[in-house]
C-alpha cells in the first residue's frame, strides 16, 4: 500500500491535497474539484476501528465514526449515501457502483491514496488526545459544533445492509455527553493537520463548518500551538483561494456534466497551463497579508475574485471574440442571445456566480464557449496559453 511519505510531496510539478474531514469523499462534483486542482489526492486514515484483511482500499475500507459526523452535521441523503458506502456491495445503487470503480481506477493510477499510519491503529490511544482536550474545552469550538449540528443525528436504515467484511473491532470512543461528537470533529481536525503538516499536503475541505473549525484550531495554535508541526499559513490561503477561484470560474453545474476521467485527461493534455495556473494562484496568494482564520483574509479574498480574477476572465472572453472578428469579419455581438444560450447549454436561473452574469452579459463571453474550432486555431497560436486563467476557461468550454 502507497504511504504519504512515499508520494505526498508537493512542488512545483505536483500538488497533493488531504481532503478532510470524512475518510472518503462520496460528492461526486467535491471529488472532480479536487481532481482538477490537484495530482493526488489523500484520505485520511479509517480510526478507532480494525480493518479487517484485504480491507484496506477506499472502495473496500469504511468508518463508522464518518457515519456519525455526516448523520450529525449533514442531509439525510448524505447519512444515507454513507451507510451505503459502508455497507456490502451488495445493497449499493448504481451511482455508489461507479463512484467506487472509479475510486478503484484512481488508486490503482496512484492518483488517490487511503492513509495508514500504525500510530493511528484502533487498538492504540489516539495519538493526539492533549490537542482533542484543548478543543472540547474550547468555547469557540464547541459553538461551531453546536451551531451546524442537526436537531436529531440521521441514522439511515438499509435493508440488507451490512458492514462491509463483516465488521470490524472498534475501540471506545474517550468522550461522552455533549462533548462526543465535537471531540470527533475534533479528532479530524487534529488528524488533518498533523497529516498535512507532515506530509506537505494542502487541506481541503468543501464545507463551511469543518473549514470554520479548521481556522479556529489555527487561530488558537498562536497562543497554544499542538504538539505536531502545522502546515504553513500559505498553504492554507492557498487551498482556501484555489477552491474558491475554481468553484467561480467553473461553476458545480458546468464541472457536474463532465466527467472525472475528462478532467484527469485534460489536464494531462494541458501540463504547462495547470502548472501557470498555479503560478497565478501563488501570486494571488503573495497579494494576501491577513492570516487565513481571519475575516480579513475572506474580505481579501473574496476582494480578490472580483476585482482580479474575474475581469481577467472577461478579457480572456473579450479576446476570443476579438478573434472570431478577425477570421470572419463579423461582430460577435451580431449573435442572436437565444441561440447564444442554447449553445452554451444554459438557462438563466438564480444562483449563477458572479463570472457567469458577467460571461453571459456580452456576447463576446457566448459565442467563445461555442466556438471550438476557434478555440483550436487561437491555442495553436499560443496567444491564449499566455493567460493563466485560460486553464479553467478551456476546460470550461470543453465539449
Amino acid at each position: 500500500m502507497e504511504t504519504s511519505q512515499d508520494t505526498a510531496r508537493s512542488d512545483k510539478h505536483c500538488l497533493s491535497a488531504l481532503y478532510y474531514p470524512e475518510t472518503i469523499c462520496l460528492d461526486v462534483n467535491h471529488l472532480k474539484y479536487l481532481l482538477f486542482i490537484y495530482d493526488k489526492i489523500f484520505f485520511l486514515p479509517v480510526d478507532y476501528q480494525y480493518l479487517n484483511p484485504g480491507c484496506e482500499s477506499l472502495s473496500k475500507r469504511f468508518s463508522i465514526i464518518d457515519g456519525i459526523l455526516t448523520g450529525a452535521f449533514r442531509t439525510k441523503q448524505d447519512a444515507h449515501y454513507t451507510t451505503m458506502y459502508s455497507s456490502d456491495s451488495e445493497i449499493w445503487d448504481d451511482h455508489m457502483r461507479r463512484l467506487m470503480d472509479l475510486y478503484d481506477e484512481l488508486e490503482e493510477k496512484g492518483i488517490t491514496v487511503p492513509l495508514q499510519d500504525p500510530e493511528f491503529n484502533y487498538y492504540k490511544a489516539y495519538p493526539l488526545k492533549t490537542a482533542v482536550d484543548a478543543d472540547v474545552q474550547s468555547p469557540n469550538f464547541l459553538s461551531i459544533c453546536s451551531r451546524y449540528k442537526n436537531k436529531e443525528v440521521h441514522i439511515p436504515e438499509i435493508e440488507n445492509a451490512k458492514f462491509k467484511g463483516g465488521g470490524g473491532g472498534m475501540r471506545a470512543l474517550e468522550y461522552k455527553g455533549d462533548i462526543g461528537i465535537p471531540s470527533l470533529c475534533s479528532g479530524r481536525i487534529n488528524t488533518t493537520l498533523y497529516f498535512a503538516g507532515k506530509d506537505n499536503l494542502y487541506p481541503v475541505c468543501g464545507y463551511e463548518m469543518y473549514i470554520n473549525l479548521l481556522k479556529e484550531k489555527l487561530k488558537r495554535a498562536v497562543t497554544n500551538a499542538p504538539t505536531y508541526s502545522l502546515p504553513k499559513n500559505k498553504v492554507h490561503k492557498f487551498s482556501l483561494m484555489s477552491w474558491e477561484i475554481v468553484t467561480e470560474v467553473v461553476p458545480p453545474h458546468i464541472v457536474g456534466s463532465k466527467s472525472s476521467r475528462d478532467i484527469i485527461r485534460y489536464k494531462d493534455e494541458c501540463t504547462e497551463l495547470k502548472e501557470r495556473f498555479w503560478s497565478y494562484l501563488w501570486k494571488l496568494e503573495a497579494m494576501t497579508t491577513a492570516e487565513p482564520w481571519t475575516n480579513e483574509f475572506a474580505r481579501e479574498l473574496n476582494k480578490l475574485v472580483q476585482t482580479e480574477v474575474i475581469p481577467e476572465a472577461q478579457k480572456l472572453c473579450d479576446k476570443k471574440a476579438e478573434i472570431w472578428e478577425k477570421l470572419f469579419s463579423q461582430s460577435v455581438k451580431a449573435v442572436p442571445a437565444k441561440a447564444a444560450l442554447s449553445s452554451l447549454g444554459v438557462y438563466f436561473v438564480n444562483g449563477f456566480s458572479s463570472w457567469e452574469i458577467l460571461s453571459l452579459s456580452t456576447a463576446a463571453g457566448i459565442v467563445g464557449a461555442a466556438l471550438s474550432p476557434l478555440m483550436d486555431a487561437w491555442e495553436e497560436k499560443q496567444k491564449l496559453n499566455r493567460n493563466a486563467l485560460f486553464f479553467l476557461i478551456k476546460y470550461r468550454n470543453r465539449r
